[in-house]
């Protein structure tokens, strides 16, 4: 019997050893799916424009549209890079940028994708930052720029692409950030397309094209309608959140509520951006309809769930810092400002509060 065991035991050992050698000669890239938070594990076999192809160690291969992409690791990769994207998702812009810096100044390994990408985010928390610091617009156009120019094959460029186009936007460029935002719509992937007319939207509104604005919007809406994916339904979110301001500004501010509302109740937890912005919204239209204690309540939704968004969390300290003193607590409105202050320093809002 434990001649028996012996051989038994010992097969297994080396079946084990075989299986875990095995496993270490397969590389594993780590995709997460932005629909539903799932990490694929495999070998990214292909990466373009469009999409990225993931070969699992069963030889089943999967296409990830790069509109759908909420993560991606590559095999052996310092773990510090990962330290640097829970910073960046958790609103530590500087944090994240450091930590960015670093890596990409220690790295010696020879895997082009990660030097590449590492260049991507370092450029995608600059463009982040200059949402609520003027003084990082400048930079953040030139380090998206060259690196579009540089990686045009690259995954990432119409993320890129996307993003420097609203950098277009806060310096009041439009044509350029139309140029941009058109370059994405006749692009392949559904889910970017849609974006960019979200983001066109915005950048008329901006500009004082209500109409126009509300065309983009209603457009994205229209082409959103019975697309079950993710994307397709996050694109229609942010068509009605752009409706919405539209509304508010021809003053028809119930509907303009009543679709902030739609938004909130919907939109998945995770689209933390969609949803931190209507409550803003919701709070700008209930103080148009001078119901302060019911929007002091809005913005308070922003700053308890969505304080890792710099741009709303911003806006929102900025209205806590208004309507907390006239409902009775004023020491809640230093408060707020304080944290506006130190928080963002450079942004328009704290600018607004005097800070």
């Amino acid at each position: 019997m434990d001649k028996v065991f012996y051989i038994f035991k010992t097969t297994m050992s080396a079946a084990l050893l075989v299986a875990m050698a095995a496993q270490s000669a397969f590389a594993i890239d780590i995709v997460t799916r932005r629909s539903d938070n799932t990490q694929l594990r495999g070998t990214i076999i292909r990466m373009d424009p469009s999409e990225i192809v993931l070969k699992r160690t069963n030889g089943e291969e999967i296409s990830i549209s790069v509109a759908n992409l909420k993560e991606v690791r590559f095999d052996k990769e310092p773990s510090g890079i990962n330290a640097a994207r829970i910073n960046e998702r958790s609103g530590a812009l500087d944090t994240a940028l450091t930590r960015f810096r670093k890596e990409q100044s220690d790295y010696t390994g020879g895997d082009k994708r990660l030097k590449t990408d590492l260049e991507f985010l370092i450029a995608r928390v600059v463009g982040k930052q200059a949402l609520t610091d003027p003084s990082k617009v400048d930079a953040a156009n030139e380090s998206l720029k060259s690196f579009r120019t540089a990686n045009k094959s690259s995954f990432r460029y119409l993320e890129a692409t996307l993003l420097q186009a609203s950098i277009h936007a806060l310096k009041g460029e439009t044509d350029a950030g139309k140029l941009l935002l058109t370059e994405v719509q006749a692009s392949p992937v559904k889910g970017f397309q849609l974006q960019a007319g979200v983001d066109l939207g915005r950048l008329l509104l901006v500009a004082g094209d209500a109409a126009g604005a509300l065309q983009s919007f209603e457009d994205v809406i229209q082409k959103s309608q019975g697309d079950a994916s993710a994307t397709g339904a996050m694109s229609m979110y942010n068509g009605l959140l752009g409706r919405a301001m539209c509304l508010k500004q021809q003053n028809s501010v119930e509907d303009s509520i009543k679709t902030l509302d739609e938004v909130i109740k919907k939109a998945p937890p995770t689209e933390t951006r969609t949803l931190a912005e209507a409550w803003v919204r919701k709070g700008d239209c209930l103080r148009q309809k001078n119901q302060g204690k019911a929007a002091l309540m809005a913005y308070l939704h922003v700053d308890v769930l969505y304080s890792s968004e710099p741009a709303q969390h911003a806006e929102a300290l900025l209205r806590l810092s208004q309507l907390w003193g006239p409902g009775g607590h004023q020491d809640r409105a230093v408060d707020a400002s304080t944290r506006l202050a130190e928080l963002y320093p450079n942004s328009q809002w704290a600018k607004q509060s005097g800070g």
